[in-house]
């Protein structure tokens, strides 16, 4: 992988809706997904975890108490102590139901960031984006988590898919994680992104992928490092702003 100048690239960066359009529909719903499309997003973001029999559940949270609807039949208890039939009677906000990451890849029409919350749902990962047709959009997804061991076990999984390292702050330790892993980008929080980080995660030849973008100023980090990536709540705001400054 060959180097890149840590000034702002002169390539638009990629939109990545955040949970969907979450700043418009219900988080990590297929209507969120949807509206992010059609806002102009070039990728999607969702969140994963494991049920109790091993589905691939999209959602962010380790509980469903916080997203459930007030008239969900199902409001409470966590997610891995939960079956797919016992998820698949919660009701989220706007008559939305719970996806499954298998949902999700099969509808959308660009790829996914996908979010690896817990290391133990890795493999199960790996074996869903093995399994793609070659002509899927979602063949073209990153795996992305916080945890080493999950990227791991998405290299032994399905080795053609492309992984990012998600981390709070870029330090010299975790650009080395990034690169041990093969790893072909490093997602920062955007409110701990500085010049000096971008240009380090750049030399290392690794893509900027900063995460969440959804004030002004903090577009304007992110446009300043070069981030290849723009992940937002809000496509549509994203999009006009770029309209703006190109």
């Amino acid at each position: 992988m060959t180097s890149q100048s840590a000034v702002p690239s002169p390539q638009r960066p990629a939109i990545v809706g955040h949970r969907g359009a979450s700043a418009h529909a219900p988080e990590n719903t297929l209507l969120a997904f949807r509206r992010a499309i059609e806002d102009g997003a070039q990728l999607l973001e969702c969140d994963v975890h494991l049920s109790a029999d091993g589905e691939v559940v999209v959602m962010h949270d380790e509980t469903i108490d916080r997203t459930a609807a007030a008239d969900s039949p199902l409001r409470t208890g966590a997610i891995g102590e939960l079956t797919r039939a016992e998820l698949d009677t919660v009701l989220l906000e706007e008559g939305e139901k719970v996806p499954s990451l298998a949902e999700l890849l099969e509808m959308t029409t660009v790829p996914v960031f996908i979010e690896v919350k817990v290391a133990g749902a890795g493999e199960a990962v790996a074996a869903l984006l093995a399994d793609l047709p070659a002509g899927s959009p979602a063949k073209a997804s990153t795996v992305i988590s916080f945890h080493a061991e999950a990227l791991e076990a998405i290299r032994r999984g399905s080795p053609d898919t492309s992984v990012s390292y998600l981390v709070g702050q870029v330090v010299e330790e975790s650009i080395a994680t990034a690169r041990a892993l093969g790893a072909d980008g490093i997602g920062p929080a955007i409110d701990g992104l500085s010049l000096a980080a971008a240009r380090a995660v750049h030399e290392a030849g690794l893509r900027l992928n900063p995460w969440t973008v959804n004030r002004p100023e903090q577009l304007s980090v992110a446009l300043a490092c070069g981030a290849d990536s723009i992940t937002t709540d809000d496509p549509a705001w994203v999009q006009r702003e770029l309209d703006v400054a190109s």
